[in-house]
């Protein structure tokens, strides 16, 4: 368990009895005024060394959920909030939003706790996915290359030591054909992972199996630029504009081309984003457009012009779309039931094309290839700008994935991975 998980059960499940203030300190002031006092300091410094003062602060601190509700809310506006669960409070998001600010700000001031990982492929990284164990990242390359890096090696330099068969010391698994030429995009479900490739295939991976082959789907003189794996079902966008659905279960001794649905979206152009919500699906396609599906009957209920020029990086989580469009803002959409609800536009600290996004608990996550730059904004009101990380390298930035556990990877149009790890990463990874 770390430090951190520590602190937030100690705050949400202690018996706290009934004391008195040896020091007095805390009978000097009235309630409201200690409250007002705590907009002028940290919630780390209020949890980690004000609450141990003495016990009758200490319960005033755990007991003023409607206080850091509001402190909370003051920093970040809605749709973007987090909702507390059964075990953490409002302190916690609170206490946690705020410490995550402060470690963007240390990474970019201090230039710390950025690697650029070379060795893994030798042509550019196209795509890039993160697991949910938070520390296992797929990375899809222009060299047919599939590879699956360890990154809690970060934090553990003493197993980077170690010698393997990869070029890499954070390569722990590796796939590579080079029937696939350039990898397009990458998905799993559970220990499945998916790829499409240009030599217009798409192949099932077992990760629990060093990367074996499970099956391969052979589409007809074109290829799949993005797809979906949820429940055994594939979603496939295809070049010619066509949407793709197959059964991963329907195995074959040979090729498996069951495609059990063939919708054609657009006759005039690629798909390059799709996203899946409930029983529908959101595919965004050329020119600028989003479509909405109900999977169920394939009824179109939506078709929503965009106009944000002619590829749009797109990042879908907790019903919020994101869309960064050519000159440097991101279009958000909150999905209402059946529907894409257009929610607001945001100015980011780009000003030239968005090439991938990421949002996660308030904090919005911005890179581009034109100037190598991520650029960190806290969804507040006004948006708060909390730094920006200019790469080292040469690489232009082609695909971004990043979690919730402090990590951030980049994937670079020079082979590198450029992998950002806050504090709270160590703290989780750290032997």
């Amino acid at each position: 368990m770390s430090s951190d998980e520590a602190t937030d059960d100690q705050f949400s499940s202690e018996n706290h009895n009934d004391g008195t203030c040896p020091c007095g300190l805390f009978h000097l002031l009235p309630p409201e005024i200690w409250l007002n006092l705590f907009g002028y300091m940290s919630a780390e410094f209020i949890v980690e060394n004000l609450s141990l003062v003495c016990k009758p602060l200490r319960r005033l601190i755990l007991s003023s959920q409607s206080y850091w509700k509001y402190r909370y809310e003051r920093r970040v506006r809605a749709p973007y909030r987090s909702i507390p669960n059964k075990n953490r409070t409002w302190l916690n998001v609170c206490h946690q939003l705020e410490r995550i600010g402060h470690e963007w700000k240390q990474c970019a001031e201090q230039h710390q706790n950025i690697l650029s990982i070379s060795g893994v492929h030798i042509g550019p990284i196209s795509d890039t996915i993160l697991l949910e164990d938070g520390y296992t990242c797929i990375t899809g390359s222009r060299d047919s290359s599939i590879c699956c890096l360890d990154l809690r090696r970060l934090v553990r330099p003493e197993e980077t030591k170690v010698s393997n068969a990869f070029n890499s010391p954070y390569v722990v698994k590796c796939a590579q054909d080079q029937q696939q030429r350039w990898i397009w995009s990458l998905d799993h479900d559970k220990n499945i992972l998916s790829s499409t490739s240009s030599n217009s295939e798409i192949r099932l991976w077992d990760l629990n199996e060093e990367m074996r082959e499970i099956s391969r789907i052979k589409l007809q003189a074109t290829f799949a630029m993005t797809h979906r794996l949820q429940d055994s079902l594939l979603y496939a966008g295809i070049y010619n504009g066509h949407l793709h659905v197959y059964d991963t279960r329907i195995s074959n001794t040979e090729n498996n081309n069951s495609c059990i649905h063939n919708e054609r979206v657009t006759p005039r152009g690629y798909i390059h984003a799709l996203e899946l919500q409930d029983n529908y699906i959101l595919v965004m396609h050329k020119p600028s457009t989003l479509c909405i599906y109900d999977r169920r009957t394939w009824q179109k209920i939506e078709n929503v012009p965009l106009n944000l020029g002619e590829r749009v990086s797109s990042y879908y989580k907790d019903s919020l779309l994101f869309l960064g469009d050519n000159e440097g803002y991101v279009h958000v959409f909150n999905w209402k039931q059946d529907h894409c609800e257009f929610v607001e536009k945001i100015r980011t600290e780009h000003n030239c094309p968005i090439t991938a996004l990421h949002h996660s608990r308030g904090i919005l996550q911005t890179c581009t290839a034109s100037t190598k730059t991520l650029a960190i904004d806290q969804l507040s009101t006004p948006i708060i700008h909390l730094d920006q990380i200019v790469a080292d390298t040469f690489d232009q930035h082609l695909c971004m994935a990043a979690n919730d556990y402090g990590l951030t990877v980049i994937g670079g149009s020079d082979n590198n991975l450029i992998t950002i790890y806050r504090d709270e990463f160590r703290r989780w990874y750290t032997l």
